[in-house]
Order: structure tokens, then sequence, then C-alpha cells
């Protein structure tokens, strides 16, 4: 997706699906910088003009080798997310640099009540991407979360208010299985994060097996309207992390 300037283009390397393929890559996930939002995922280029005022394009190009998707270290085993709970009071005065396994841990903290697995998460150009999956009792459906401080005023249409300067927008990608819906949520100091609702599973080097949807738009506003969430974060958060992901994969996929 491409916001003015300060976007990129970030090409992952993961098989084609649906009708919206923009080109096999090479083997290897391959970064290039042409400022579009990095969305991690499997299979094709989306064009949401609907959502952002530029043209910003989800970028999920694939390409026929799966191997580019490869875990860093074995993922941490399955664990139950806590029940959802609403925003903190105060949010803590020192704040630094969010590292993965630090917002993964603020998002699973954050999710309804079930099992999560299969984590991911890596930093690039400063936006955080984080992965997981959740099951309700339907089995597993994936969640993706891009974590980035942009201008609301970047985008185009309608920002539903939360209340407590957040405000969140919806589109829907039915040809993309990893982003079928798209909800931003973003924050009165700029913080935004791009939840990717996937109705498919990552890439198994066979398909991206078809899953329920686990969260719905609303659920997925109201985790990102935890005032916590930011690029920077407290510290706590990144310690907790480390502690329940010391070996998070640091490429989404598998």
């Amino acid at each position: 997706m491409a916001m003015r300037e300060e976007f990129r283009a970030v090409e992952l390397d993961e098989p084609p699906i649906g009708g919206l393929v923009e080109g096999a890559l090479a083997k290897g996930r391959r970064m290039r910088t042409r400022r579009r939002l990095t969305v991690g995922g499997a299979g094709l280029a989306v064009l949401v003009a609907a959502g952002l005022g530029t043209g910003v394009v989800v970028s999920n190009a694939g390409g026929p080798q799966p191997t580019a998707v490869v875990a860093a270290a074995p993922a941490a085993s399955p664990t139950a997310a806590n029940p959802a709970a609403g925003p903190s009071g105060a949010v803590p005065g020192k704040r630094v640099k969010g590292t993965p396994a630090g917002l993964l841990h603020l998002l699973v903290q954050n999710l309804p009540a079930g099992k999560t697995s299969n984590y991911a998460g890596f930093v690039e150009y400063g936006d955080v991407t984080v992965q997981t999956y959740l099951d309700r009792g339907q089995g597993p459906g994936m969640i993706r979360l891009n974590v980035m401080t942009r201008k609301a005023s970047d985008f185009k249409g309608t920002w539903i208010p939360l209340g407590n300067g957040v405000e969140y927008m919806v589109k829907k990608v039915p040809s993309n299985c990893v982003q079928h819906t798209i909800v931003w949520v973003h924050h009165a100091d700029d913080t935004l994060l791009q939840f990717n609702l996937a109705n498919c599973l990552a890439w198994n080097g066979h398909t991206n097996k078809t899953s329920p949807q686990v969260l719905t738009v609303q659920e997925a506003a109201e985790v990102g309207a935890d005032p916590r969430w930011g690029v920077t974060i407290d510290p706590e958060l990144n310690e907790q992390g480390a502690a329940a992901y010391p070996h998070l994969p640091a490429e989404l996929g598998k």
C-alpha cells in the first residue's frame, strides 16, 4: 500500500492466488524500496484506491517458491489467549521502540479467548509486522498486523470514531484471502494499525488452506483501540514478549 512518499514496495515470495497476481518472484523475500506499505502475506497485489487518497497498494506479490518463508527458529508453542480487555487507563510515560515480540505480546493480550499459534514478526523501515493464528473453537484463523506511524489525512474515505481520539476504517478485498478484510485503526498520535483479517492460512508449500475469519471488524477495531499501541511501547511489553516468544520467527508463512 502506498501513502505519499513515506511508503515503499515490499514484495514477499509466496505463491500467487486469485486473479490479481502481480507476478512471480525469485526465491527469497525481496524487499524493494519504492515507498509502499509492508503487509506480509501470500499471493497478490491489490489496489486499495478506495481506502487511501494516493492509491495505496497492498503488495503481496507471489512467486512459485514457498522457500522464502522459513522460520528463523521454532515458533513458541500454542497458548491460550486472554479474554479481550478494554483499553487500559493511563499509558506509561516511558516508551521504547517496540519489538516484534513485544507487539505480538500486546496483540495476544487483547485478543478474544482462544488458542494462539504460528507466531512470527519482523521490523522493516521502522514498521513492525506480526502474525498469529487464533482458534476460537471453529479452527484456526490467521491475523497479520502492521504497526506504523501515518497521518489520517493520507486516507480518503470515512473514519468511524471509537472515542478517545481513536478511529477506524474498513476495506474488503474478496480476491485476496490473506487480506480478506483490512481494518485500519488510527490514534490521535498518528499511530496506525493495519489488521489483515484472513479467511485462509499461510502458504504451506501447496496451498493457502481455507479458514474462518476469526475477528469481526468491530473486534479488530477494539483490539486496535488500546492506547498502549505504537511503534514505541512500554518497555515492560518488550520484556514480557521476549520471555513469551524467545525464538520468534522473522518470516511470515509457515
